[in-house]
């Protein structure tokens, strides 16, 4: 299964993407959109505090998945956008769920976090178990997903999520969520 998730989610990379809402890439955001999104697999961590925390707590949501380590420097550098672009969109159905792939877990996660006031939730994945489920094998490795819990875009390395060109892809990936949802009403 997990062989398969892997294969799924690359050959998928290398495929064009015909969606709704625009490409990040006319917003001058460099995502990788899948042309058929794939369900993302649900899974259990722990907080760096001990609580539980699944993917599917985020359902009906937008979610930045991101996998990091407090030892990788690119991933310390976006950090502070990710913080950003979780202000701006939490009230809207946005949340970001950040990974942490540090063997010594919350000891070292949880000094990152005060150092960096990050507000958004974080787990842990100090035996890298979900992130060979979501085949990320880079560090900083993002994935979105639509808020029917199916993955529609892939990044490997940092990225700006707060540059008026994330912001931009975001404003119209969550609008797009938003008339979805009023049209199911």
């Amino acid at each position: 299964m997990k062989a398969l998730l892997f294969l799924a989610v690359a050959a998928l990379l290398l495929v064009p993407a015909h969606t709704a809402a625009h490409a990040p890439q006319r917003h001058g955001f460099d995502l990788v959109v899948f042309k058929r999104p794939l369900p993302a697999p649900d899974f259990k961590l722990i907080s760096p505090s001990g609580k539980p925390v699944r993917l599917s707590d985020f359902k009906g949501k937008t979610v930045l998945l991101n996998f990091w380590a407090t030892w990788c420097p690119p991933c310390v550098r976006e950090m502070p956008s990710m913080e950003a672009l979780y202000k701006k969109y939490k009230q809207r159905n946005f949340a970001v769920l950040a990974i942490s792939l540090d063997e010594s877990g919350a000891t070292a996660v949880k000094p990152f976090i005060e150092k960096l006031a990050l507000t958004f939730p974080i787990a842990l994945d100090p035996e890298n178990k979900v992130s060979k489920v979501y085949g990320a094998r880079d560090l900083p490795s993002s994935f979105i997903l639509d808020a029917k819990g199916q993955v529609i875009a892939a990044a490997k390395g940092e990225r700006e999520w707060f540059s008026p060109d994330a912001v931009s892809y975001m404003e119209e990936l969550l609008a797009q969520q938003a008339q979805t949802d009023t049209d199911r009403k």
